[in-house]
């Protein structure tokens, strides 16, 4: 973009001038900063990198192995929200997501049991690679496809193992979320 100045089009009042330059330099500085769909990853995989920080919906659950028999709501609300917090997911993901809490809940209710993951959620593996082998692979094996609001990350990890992660993605709030994951092995 350019800005050309030409003293027959502009008024005479030099605060508009300078307010018309800060308009185009912020609309300038917006467009830069806004994250590709890779560069959301990369903060996605840090996000990740710290599973001390992590909540975990397994704490919400009582059971016996992958039974779960009791659901503390309250928990599961606050592990909801904290998901949501982040402003990495979707609001389709948040949907996707309080759908599947409300399923176990259902099943719960009937008296039956209903079953906790047994995988890594975001890395859809029950032995997930690292987050330097995430980021690696991004920079190097990874494609995106982008289509108006919503973009496809496909990343190819060679090691520690073959598979294939999909990541897809929405823009919501200007910036790209995940909404859905998917893998290829």
């Amino acid at each position: 973009m350019s800005l050309r100045l030409n003293k027959q089009t502009l008024p005479a009042n030099p605060s508009l001038k300078i307010w018309g330059i800060s308009v185009f330099i912020l609309i300038s500085f917006q467009v830069s900063a806004q994250q590709t769909p890779q560069q959301r990853l990369t903060t996605f995989f840090g996000w990740l990198s710290k599973p001390e920080k992590l909540p975990d919906e397994n704490n919400c659950f009582q059971g016996e192995g992958m039974e779960i028999t009791k659901i503390d709501s309250k928990c599961i609300q606050n592990y909801l929200k904290s998901i949501q917090s982040t402003g990495l997911f979707s609001s389709i993901y948040m949907k996707d997501l309080e759908n599947e809490v409300a399923e176990k809940k259902a099943i719960v209710a009937k008296g039956d049991t209903a079953e906790r993951i047994d995988y890594d959620r975001y890395l859809l593996s029950q032995d997930p690679p690292t987050t330097n082998q995430m980021l690696y692979a991004l920079k190097n094996t990874s494609s995106t496809k982008i289509d108006k609001s919503k973009a496809k990350v496909t990343i190819n990890l060679k090691k520690p193992y073959i598979q294939t992660l999909i990541y897809n993605m929405d823009w919501e709030d200007n910036v790209w979320k995940v909404s859905k994951i998917e893998t290829i092995e």
